[in-house]
């Protein structure tokens, strides 16, 4: 039985859900975090059906009050986190919202969720997480945090939110340097999620086969405070 605790955010739905699944098959126990805990109850459901383990656990990370309720609350349980995996994120930009039409509001939503979010996940179980002898973090981005490439579409709170995470991950990375923690941002890709949309051009295991990948392989096959997609580095 392997003896890592991972934790999970998003874990109520799609790729957070999927992934959280999959770790609790290798054994994972797996903190699922979730806004609303009936919504997570599912997820819960199918780790142990699989014979796996795990806990729900409220947490709405859009308030950083909560975030660090959450991290005393785990403390008391855990001595020591492995994985973290920042999956939650919101995207309620529409393609029809440019930075001219953007209410204030939009962006604050955005960035309370997606950077402020991550950020205070990081900040608060990075301390649970030193005594690990192969740390990971990843922090869920998107293609549309790119810089360098083109535009898929407006959408300014999310993919400047996103460009943010990628800040975070190097950040972060380089001042973990000397520990056994490996932080890393993913693009999962388009996939059919609840966000996603029905247009979206890959499945759920398509998705988090990287993130997973992410968390579970070799760290010497890993490069701290990078931008992957596909199992690549990507310039961001």
């Amino acid at each position: 039985m392997n003896s890592k605790i991972a934790i999970v955010t998003g874990a109520n739905r799609g790729l957070g859900k999927a992934l959280a699944e999959k770790l609790a098959h290798d054994g994972i126990f797996v903190i699922l975090v979730s806004r609303d805990v009936k919504k997570a109850e599912p997820t819960l459901q199918a780790i142990e059906k699989l014979g796996g383990k795990g806990m729900i656990k409220q947490c709405d990370i859009s308030k950083t009050s909560d975030i660090e309720m959450f991290a005393q609350d785990i403390s008391k349980d855990f001595s020591c986190i492995d994985i973290l995996i920042n999956c939650a994120a919101i995207n309620i930009d529409g393609q029809e919202v440019t930075i001219e039409t953007m209410p204030l509001e939009l962006m604050e939503q955005t960035l309370a969720t997606n950077f402020y979010g991550t950020l205070w996940m990081c900040k608060h179980i990075v301390p649970l997480m030193r005594p690990s002898k192969d740390g990971r973090i990843i922090n869920f981005s998107s293609g549309l945090g790119q810089l360098g490439v083109p535009r898929m579409g407006p959408m300014p709170a999310y993919s400047m939110s996103k460009t943010i995470v990628n800040a975070i991950t190097k950040n972060l990375a380089e001042e973990l340097k000397d520990t056994n923690i490996i932080v890393t941002s993913v693009d999962p890709g388009w996939v059919l999620t609840d966000m996603g949309g029905p247009n979206a051009m890959l499945t759920i295991p398509e998705g988090i086969d990287t993130p997973y990948w992410l968390a579970t392989a070799p760290a010497n096959e890993i490069s701290s405070g990078y931008f992957y997609k596909e199992r690549k580095v990507l310039d961001w």
